[in-house]
Order: C-alpha cells, then sequence, then structure tokens
C-alpha cells in the first residue's frame, strides 16, 4: 500500500473508531505533528524579522477576501 492509499484508509476509517481509540490516534499524530514542525535556528531569526517587518508595516500584508480574490484572479 504506497502513501496515498494509507492515507485514504486511515481517512475513510476515523470515523468507525471509538473514542478511547481516537483519543490514541488523535495523540500519537499530534506528537508526530509536533515533532515534525520544530524550527531550525536560523527559521525561527527568519521567522523573528517577518513579525518584526509585519508590526513595523514594512512588508505588505493582505485580509483574507483580498486573498481569495488574488487567487481567484490568478487561475
Amino acid at each position: 500500500m504506497n502513501a496515498i492509499e494509507k492515507r485514504d484508509y486511515i481517512y475513510n476509517y476515523l470515523y468507525l473508531l471509538i473514542d478511547n481509540d481516537i483519543e490514541e490516534v488523535y495523540n500519537k499524530v499530534k506528537s508526530i505533528v509536533e515533532k515534525e514542525l520544530v524550527l531550525s535556528q536560523s527559521q525561527d531569526e527568519e521567522l523573528d524579522r517577518r513579525v518584526t517587518r509585519h508590526k513595523n508595516g514594512e512588508s505588505k500584508s493582505y485580509t483574507w477576501s483580498e486573498l481569495k480574490q488574488r487567487v481567484k484572479s490568478n487561475s
């Protein structure tokens, strides 16, 4: 079974799990996601620079509506 088939299998059968199993699956997935989302020092520094630029008004930001419109117009 390839990765796509495994994802589909998990997705399709999640609703069949009983509450205890859901909790176990949730905790396992959460621990994997949190472990994978650890930023390197350079990534963390870049994120800080971007946040600072945004707070100082030095970068362009868009509302959700503006973003959706841009995506629609580019497709």
